[in-house]
């Protein structure tokens, strides 16, 4: 991977965590309101974590040179999905969030920032919790199988 596609990459990394927090939210908030205070705890606080990692992206990005009208123009071309069900809620992070491709590709593009240790240190700490979130995600949706879906959903409570 070039610099170049690592610079592009890392822009569609802020976007995307913006779009996460506010997915992110948008699950807190329907859960709190139907009781199901775990979960909705848990997604709160992978909301403000996410907005976090995306404004220390977006600072990075300026102090690297990028303006905020290309920052922009990345968000454009981000999607998120939103579901009333909190199983699909636990898909839905996966299929639009954090996946394994998602830890390899932040690990291909800490190797590109090589010579920009600032950037790469970031990109380190960030791989570390997106793992501890899919590792976070896989378990609920063991508990879903193992529980099932109604005692999961009391559970969650």
């Amino acid at each position: 991977m070039t610099k170049e596609e690592a610079l592009k990459q890392f822009a569609e990394l802020a976007a995307a965590w913006y779009g996460n927090s506010k997915q992110h939210a948008a699950f807190a908030a329907y859960n709190r309101y139907n009781g199901y205070t775990k979960l909705a705890e848990k997604f709160q606080e992978e909301s403000d974590e996410e907005w976090k990692e995306a404004m220390e992206v977006t600072q990075r990005l300026v102090e690297l040179g990028c303006k905020p009208a290309d920052l922009f123009e990345v968000q454009k071309t981000q999607e998120y999905a939103l579901s009333d069900d909190p199983k699909e809620q636990l898909e839905l992070d996966l299929k639009y969030g954090t996946d394994e491709n998602t830890i390899k590709a932040m690990s291909e593009m800490a190797t590109a920032f090589a010579d920009d240790y600032v950037t790469q240190q970031l990109i380190q700490k960030w791989i570390v919790g997106e793992k501890e979130h899919i590792d976070w995600n896989r378990q609920h949706r063991q508990y879903i199988e193992k529980l099932g879906y109604e005692n999961y959903l009391i559970w969650i409570m």
